[in-house]
């Protein structure tokens, strides 16, 4: 039946998102980063004029917890906080010296091995891979969306 080959491979695409996440769990463990953390400093260098809202935005984690990471990579001396003039209570993050030496010791071996793993696909798997997994994920959220609706 049709149902439980599509059940089976939903099971191994889970599976698979749940080792791609070991395997970034594992990084930040070597790094001496709990996961999340390494999540954030990622985001910090990939997110122009990034502040914490966007760090939730990216991440869907609680404001409590992105603003404990901060505060914590700001007593480091790893980042600074800059005012934003129109919005005074928003803050970019900036790497300092420190942070930035951090930084660009851990995160580009993340890019190259992301960069190696996709370059081991071909360029017609590439894109089939990106074109089912944004098909995947718009209907996914689409038919999830419309669950929120049931009483």
């Amino acid at each position: 039946m049709e149902y439980d080959l599509i059940k089976k491979q939903v099971r191994q695409f889970a599976s698979s998102l749940q080792e791609m996440n070991m395997i970034y769990e594992e990084y930040a463990k070597s790094v001496n980063l709990p996961y999340t953390s390494l999540q954030i400093l990622n985001l910090i260098t990939e997110i122009k004029n990034c502040t914490q809202k966007k760090i939730c935005e990216a991440t869907f984690l609680p404001k409590q917890t992105v603003n404990t990471i901060i505060t914590s990579f700001y007593k480091q001396g790893m980042i600074e906080l800059r005012e934003i003039p129109e919005n005074r209570r928003a803050k970019t993050i900036h790497f300092t010296k420190v942070g930035k030496e951090f930084t660009d010791k851990i995160i580009p071996q993340i890019r190259k091995a992301e960069c190696s793993a996709m370059d081991n696909l071909t360029l017609q798997q590439r894109n089939a891979f990106l074109e089912g997994m944004q098909i995947y994920c718009s209907t996914f959220r689409k038919i999830m969306e419309s669950n929120k609706n049931i009483d």
